[in-house]
């Protein structure tokens, strides 16, 4: 039998709970149990990595490989590029795309506008797959740790 991280943090959130949480009788337990929780909390959202996460970050990596593909033709460089690999759905092959776009970019490409624009093509692609993963990752709740009042 397999039981999933996200479960098994859910079970000890509650047993911190109905366990911990009643014998608590200072301000600053209680604070410490709320960081606990909450700590708990985001991991348990975040252990089963979610496919949207995923997608959103392919799909950030694949848009950036396609900007560099075209400009690179649009400057007259397409035949230099290294061919891409079979095509994949995973957020790995597109990584490895990027990684190899990259390489050529800086080891074979002169210092110029030319590798100036397809670098900042490509640091504004990984900006977007990196901002794709942030917006999944939950926030600190300060709040809960500071609230003296027992729930």
């Amino acid at each position: 039998m397999s039981i999933q991280v996200s479960s098994l943090l859910a079970v000890a959130r509650q047993g911190l709970l109905q366990a911990v949480r009643p014998e608590l009788r200072s301000d600053y337990a209680r604070s410490q149990l709320a960081a606990v929780m909450d700590i708990l909390s985001k991991l348990e959202r975040m252990a089963d990595w979610s496919s949207v996460i995923q997608r959103e970050e392919r799909e950030a990596l694949d848009a950036t490989a396609a900007a560099v593909q075209v400009h690179a033709g649009s400057l007259g460089l397409a035949s230099q590029m290294p061919a891409a690999t079979a095509a994949d759905d995973t957020v790995e092959a597109s990584r490895d795309r990027v990684r190899q776009l990259t390489d050529w970019v800086f080891e074979t490409l002169p210092p110029g506008a030319a590798r100036d624009e397809l670098d900042k093509r490509l640091r504004e692609g990984l900006r977007n797959a990196v901002a794709a993963e942030r917006r999944h990752v939950p926030r600190t709740d300060f709040s809960t740790m500071t609230d003296s009042k027992e729930k």
